[in-house]
């Protein structure tokens, strides 16, 4: 991967031409050879599932070698981009792949190119494009195959980031529990609460509807169970950052990438990545499974007893994400609605089936 300078990171997709990619290629670790392309037409993709960033296919043109596409990944344009500089988003995505990537035991696409301007929400990704691998639908759900497959990689790097790396390189993570949580997003799950009652025509168990009621208020102790531990965390685990070819998968998307007990992910995908009628009565032992991958990797001291607690704190507490998203509910695609609402009942079927709620008191 190459760091670009301040200097060369373009605005916007306008400015990343035949000669700026050509100079980026050239500087690549893994290309390793002059690249000269000669055209490039622009294809936006995912506008439908996006939240966070504008992601473009490039189709290339040039001297033999040239990939005959890359994706190129910008900062979103909306309200979107200022709230993914506030959590330091972007940031996060390219510590990954300038501290984890190719170093931790989870595949991600080949970084190119990578740059953003100090200061700024200013950023660029270039990555091989994954155009011919099955990229998962989160609004259709995860099989248990491709789920177990995701859990190993999961418990691959969890293991890493606290067996086999140096610290420091973690610096650039938040840990869970940050101010911006507690006074931010937790204080706008009421209203994205409030949307998912008004919108969804699913039923909300009474014992679930009294813990929403009271999520501001229960949140800061799920947060603390959550920070006990300090492994490194995908934190936004969805069906749509996974691309499949076979058995083989590669995962993307680390804006959200943090610290704390590893479970959250396993909770995060499996409570709201599997389809509820797949999911149901396997938590247990997904969660026992993730425990024998985790002690492969050399981590030892996770007891099951711990790790399903944190577990039930995790997926009560994580309903917060697709709620939340849905306070932007009038501006969002319809497929985007559709999802926050499928992510929040399958999240509301995980708690009440485990009486996570129980976990608060």
């Amino acid at each position: 991967m190459v760091t670009l300078a301040e200097a060369r990171v373009p605005r916007a997709i306008d400015e990343v031409t035949a000669g700026w990619l050509s100079e980026a290629l050239r500087a690549d670790d893994v290309a390793r050879k002059p690249m000269v392309i000669s055209g490039i037409r622009v294809e936006q993709i995912a506008q439908d599932s996006g939240f966070s960033s504008l992601l473009y296919r490039l189709h290339l043109t040039g001297q033999p070698g040239v990939p005959s596409t890359l994706i190129v990944k910008l900062p979103a344009q909306s309200e979107a981009r200022w709230a993914m500089d506030m959590l330091g988003g972007y940031r996060r995505e390219l510590a990954f792949y300038q501290y984890v990537a190719g170093r931790a035991p989870i595949n991600t696409p080949h970084v190119y190119a990578a740059g953003m301007v100090e200061d700024s929400a200013d950023f660029v990704l270039v990555l091989e494009d994954l155009r011919d691998w099955d990229n998962a639908d989160h609004l259709a759900g995860l099989s248990m195959h491709q789920a177990r497959l995701c859990i190993e990689q999961l418990a691959g790097m969890h293991a890493w980031s606290v067996t086999a790396t140096d610290p420091t390189a973690l610096d650039a993570f938040p840990s869970l529990d940050t101010p911006i949580a507690r006074e931010i997003l937790h204080p706008a799950f009421e209203l994205g609460w409030r949307v998912y009652r008004d919108r969804s025509t699913v039923a909300v168990p009474d014992a679930v509807a009294k813990y929403a009621d009271r999520f501001v208020e229960l949140a800061p102790k799920a947060l603390a169970a959550l920070t006990v531990r300090s492994m490194l965390l995908h934190g936004d685990i969805r069906a749509d950052n996974m691309f499949f070819d076979g058995d083989s998968l590669k995962i993307v998307d680390f804006q959200f990438a943090s610290r704390g007990a590893g479970v959250a992910d396993i909770a995060y995908l499996v409570s709201q990545g599997l389809p509820t009628e797949v999911r149901r009565g396997h938590d247990e032992h997904l969660v026992r499974e993730y425990l024998v991958r985790l002690a492969e990797g050399g981590v030892v001291d996770y007891s099951f007893d711990e790790a399903w607690q944190h577990y039930r704190f995790a997926v009560a507490y994580l309903m917060l994400l697709p709620v939340i998203t849905l306070v932007g509910w009038d501006t969002m695609p319809e497929r985007s609605r559709a999802l926050c609402l499928k992510l929040t009942e399958r999240a509301v079927a995980a708690i009440d089936e485990m009486a996570a709620m129980e976990v608060f008191e």
